[in-house]
């Protein structure tokens, strides 16, 4: 950039009061775009007074100290916006959804806690079947899920479906999107092949083809449920999948023999049966966890000790599960982290541990860390902008936002959600959408084929993609195991 350009920086930006809410200085021709700001959020902390973050071709450019900005080539034709008092993050990553559900209300609460997912899931063991069906086409609901995490900040998901366009989806080559080059990433609800409800205690006759080593290696990334429940059966899951000696005996279609999967490459969905010792040995492995406390709680009635794990040296991510027992928003899904790890184990979780889990350590469990999970040169400019305090905890602002408080979101530098000081920054077919008090630019028709009032009107009355700081019927973060 020329020493004009940086005039204008100095004198158009700096020396101006604070603001809360970020406003464009210099509409350019192109998409480029530069961000300056006093609260741009790093794994490393926070870059604070004189930064900026410069977007070129969809990717970063440059993030840090103004004065190294000259390094930085073009930028003549970018847009320039001031968000000093307003919070720049990474894009949040789900690494745990099950968006064909985005449609369904939540479970009314009957009291009710289990001791395995197959006792809610298929009524096993006299227990209560929690029966769920997509409402309207899986398509619709797809979108609409994707609509409302990208309305509360979060640009990838590992779902196990997708639309194209919206979110990146982590598990789907035609899902990843502008930018991302295609890695073997498997996403499995069911890794033993148990679907129609096998629980076993001291062997591992589960269904056929259930996974093993051999497979598992063959993954980029092996994102598996393993051991969600805090029974025996639950932990068994684990054991059979952690230890060849544990089962070596063959049932009579030649599976049931335990193996063992754990590796780098491999992350657990739940875990909520694994013991401290199991733990230990997903530590020393260097396997991950996808932790989902909301569900766990709700149906379990407890959830992990997480700072064991991170004690471990364990990557942790969070990821919400599905509407119908776990968070509808990242954002809710951090909520329920704290207040259950706070009234479970009695200790308190930083904001900044559980952005890392939303942000970079998601990133690191995709296997797409060294393109997405942080603003860093030369990854992908999937950012979120949060309106701020300057007072407040910077990273407690960003996991913690309400969808109202959404400023921009960009994938790959395009923009989908503008607030609307910035909807100059917007291009192709946009609407403007209340989201409670504000009103919000969205642009993702385009990418839907529809607009998103059009997918509304359609979908007539169901769970809502724009939501309040609280969602309605959210299932329970509180502790109690009724079994």
């Amino acid at each position: 950039m020329d020493r004009i350009y940086h005039a204008l920086l100095l004198a158009g930006a700096f020396l101006r009061p604070a603001s809360a809410e970020c406003r464009i200085l210099k509409r350019g021709l192109s998409r480029d775009l530069l961000l300056m700001g006093d609260g741009i959020l790093t794994p490393d902390g926070v870059f604070q007074r004189d930064s900026v973050l410069f977007i070129q071709s969809g990717r970063i450019a440059y993030v840090g100290d103004i004065c190294g900005l000259g390094t930085s080539g073009g930028g003549d034709d970018a847009s320039v916006v001031d968000c000093r008092g307003s919070v720049i993050s990474p894009g949040f990553i789900n690494t745990h959804e099950h968006i064909d559900f985005s449609t369904v209300a939540p479970f009314p609460d009957i009291g009710e806690r289990v001791g395995h997912r197959h006792d809610w899931r298929l009524g096993t063991r006299n227990f209560t079947m929690r029966e769920v069906a997509v409402n309207g086409s899986e398509i619709d609901a797809i979108a609409w899920g994707e609509l409302r995490h990208i309305f509360s900040g979060t640009t990838s998901i590992i779902g196990g479906g997708m639309v194209p366009g919206l979110a990146r989806n982590l598990d789907f080559t035609d899902g990843l999107e502008d930018g991302l080059e295609s890695r073997l990433v498997i996403y499995d609800t069911f890794p033993l092949k148990d679907r129609l409800g096998i629980m076993r205690n001291g062997d591992c006759d589960y269904g056929p083809n259930a996974i093993d080593r051999d497979t598992a290696t063959q993954y980029h990334r092996y994102i598996g449920h393993i051991g969600e429940g805090i029974d025996v059966e639950a932990a068994n899951e684990f054991i059979c999948l952690s230890n060849v000696t544990f089962d070596t005996t063959p049932a009579i279609d030649g599976s049931g023999l335990s193996t063992d999967i754990i590796a780098p490459n491999v992350a657990l969905v739940h875990a909520l049966g694994l013991s401290l010792h199991d733990f230990d040995v997903v530590a020393a492995r260097g396997a991950k966890v996808v932790w989902s406390p909301r569900s766990n709680m709700y149906l379990y009635g407890t959830t992990l000790n997480v700072t064991h794990l991170l004690g471990a040296g364990i990557t942790v991510a969070l990821g919400t599960d599905w509407l119908p027992s776990g968070s509808a928003t990242m954002g809710r899904e951090a909520a329920c982290a704290v207040s259950a790890t706070r009234e479970i184990y009695n200790v308190s979780l930083a904001a900044k541990v559980l952005w890392e889990m939303a942000t970079i350590n998601a990133a690191r469990v995709a296997g797409y860390e060294d393109e997405l999970g942080s603003l860093e040169a030369g990854k992908l400019a999937d950012i979120v902008i949060f309106s701020g305090e300057r007072d407040g905890d910077p990273y407690e602002q960003a996991i913690f936002a309400p969808q109202e408080k959404i400023e921009l979101v960009l994938r790959g530098g395009k923009v989908l959600v503008a607030s609307s000081g910035m909807k100059d920054l917007t291009s192709g077919s946009c609407e403007q959408v209340s989201f409670g008090n504000v009103d919000k630019t969205v642009c993702v028709a385009d990418e839907l084929g529809s607009s998103f009032r059009e997918l509304e009107a359609s979908l007539r009355g169901v769970y809502p993609a724009v939501l309040p700081g609280v969602p309605p019927y959210e299932p329970s973060c509180k502790p109690g195991i009724k079994l």
